[in-house]
């Protein structure tokens, strides 16, 4: 397991999203995005007119405000950029005023998983459960073998990565600070 914040890891990775009105699915191009960086900077871009953003970010862990004049702020927390990795996210935001309740402090757990000599294992599930039993979260790799899990709230987890029901590896994650983006790479040593 990695932490942001450890030596040599200052990857980039890319954050592309789409923004929606959630009644109508059009694209919100007037939408300002706010990215609040676990080191309190922070970062603000603009979606372009047909809704979309792209920010290339260090790996790490941020909270979003994304607004529109017209809509209710939505402020997503624990969003994941994993270094090396361009991931894609479409939100959708309500029409009225006023803000949304802000949610707890929360992270992200990503990587890639590999096979035994260092392929990228695509379309398996990794399912984060915490032992207290409140918490799952589930991802999908890609042919990348990349995952993310974003908005996990501090716990200790087990990690599982299955394909159908069996499972190919299981590796155990404690999160107990939502400061740093957790990055946990797999080798699957049996397929």
């Amino acid at each position: 397991m990695t932490v942001e914040g450890d030596v040599g890891v200052r990857q980039t990775g890319t954050l592309l999203c789409t923004l929606l009105d959630r009644r109508s699915s059009v694209p919100l191009g007037a939408a300002r995005i706010t990215c609040v960086w676990r080191d309190n900077r922070v970062s603000r871009m603009d979606a372009d007119d047909r809704g979309h953003f792209a920010a290339d970010l260090p790996q790490g862990v941020y909270d979003l405000v994304i607004s529109a004049r017209g809509y209710l702020s939505l402020f997503v927390r624990g969003v994941g950029v994993l270094g090396g990795y361009r991931q894609q996210m479409t939100r959708a935001l309500i029409p009225g005023e006023g803000k949304d309740p802000e949610g707890s402090p929360a992270t992200a757990i990503g990587g890639y998983i590999r096979d035994r000599i260092g392929r990228a294992v695509a379309n398996v599930t990794v399912q984060a459960n915490s032992e207290s039993g409140n918490q799952s979260y589930t991802a999908r790799t890609d042919r990348s073998g990349a995952y993310i899990m974003h908005g996990v709230v501090p716990d200790m987890y087990d990690l599982f990565v299955r394909s159908g029901e069996r499972t190919l590896a299981k590796e155990h994650v404690p999160i107990s600070h939502v400061k740093h983006f957790v990055r946990m790479d797999v080798r699957i040593v049996q397929m």
